[in-house]
């Protein structure tokens, strides 16, 4: 008996489909090395489109740069300029304001004959003597009064500055009518300490000196009348130095039911210019302010106050 043996089936690939197989395969690598030969140009050409680009931005960045340099250029030489300008103006104003404030008209010219005019005060009861062409201000209300050049404010002035202290009774001057001396206050007890007491409230008496810092000093006190009028003179010296001359009095108060309970007040006027430029006539006039003060006869306290 014979034995078969088994067939082994074979597919055979028709030569034409090998070929084209092999067509396939060909075309395959074709456009791979198309497409990558494409690649290859995309790349080149966007590197060369980037070069371009940077350039590009490269010289517009340039561009901008310089720009701006002449811009800013410019903004120098106009804020150089303007601010050249206004400091030129700046020094023109401070010198026009120093020569204003230190070298006042009255100190340029000739000063014409000073005519005083007398101020009185039937309320509070003292007299004093004035230029007659000086204004008077109240700065502070009923209790002060201000004597200053007309359109001068801040040099030449002398202020009447009215202090009520209460009832006062007769003790260590020994007088029918009290005096500053009889007042409770030490200050009050010589003229030495009281313009010590006034100077050192404007700046420290007797102080340092040299830049910010300012100090005053006592010039002069005296007594008059039998210590009824206190004078003291004093001076400060900071910035800009002033001098002051004051004088002040036990006044017999308020007109009415006050100088019926005895209630009293100190009447002091402060008269004070800057010392740079100040000139005799000056020191004139407020020696002859301060000396002026006096108290109204006691029958001169019911007229009518005329101011």
């Amino acid at each position: 008996m014979q034995t078969s043996t088994p067939l082994r089936v074979v597919r055979a690939v028709p030569p034409a489909r090998r070929f084209v197989v092999a067509s396939d395969r060909n075309s395959r690598n074709k456009r791979r090395t198309k497409n990558g030969q494409f690649c290859a140009r995309a790349s080149a050409r966007d590197a060369e489109n980037d070069d371009d680009a940077r350039d590009t931005f490269t010289a517009d960045n340039n561009n901008d740069i310089n720009n701006t340099n002449a811009t800013t250029k410019r903004r120098s030489v106009v804020f150089g300029t303007a601010a050249a300008a206004m400091m030129a103006a700046f020094a023109e104003e401070t010198s026009a304001y120093e020569d204003e404030k230190t070298v006042p008209a009255h100190q340029t010219e000739e000063m014409p004959p000073v005519v005083y005019k007398d101020y009185v005060d039937y309320d509070r009861g003292f007299t004093m003597r004035v230029p007659r062409d000086w204004q008077m201000d109240t700065p502070n209300g009923v209790l002060e009064r201000e004597f200053h050049p007309r359109s001068e404010y801040g040099g030449r002035r002398c202020t009447v500055i009215v202090t009520p202290v209460g009832k006062v009774e007769s003790g260590a001057s020994g007088g029918a009518l009290p005096k500053l001396r009889d007042l409770e206050k030490d200050e009050y007890k010589s003229a030495e300490k009281l313009g010590k007491t006034r100077a050192n409230e404007f700046a420290p008496l007797d102080g340092a000196t040299g830049g910010a810092k300012a100090a005053t000093f006592l010039v002069n006190s005296e007594e008059k009348e039998d210590g009824a009028l206190y004078f003291y003179e004093w001076r400060s010296q900071a910035m800009l130095n002033f001098h002051f001359w004051e004088v002040a009095v036990l006044g017999p108060g308020s007109k009415g039911s006050g100088r019926k309970l005895g209630r009293r007040d100190v009447v002091s006027v402060k008269c004070q210019m800057p010392e740079d430029g100040m000139t005799k006539g000056d020191i004139e006039i407020f020696e002859t302010i301060t000396q002026s003060l006096k108290l109204l006869p006691l029958e001169e306290n019911n007229v009518s106050d005329e101011f």
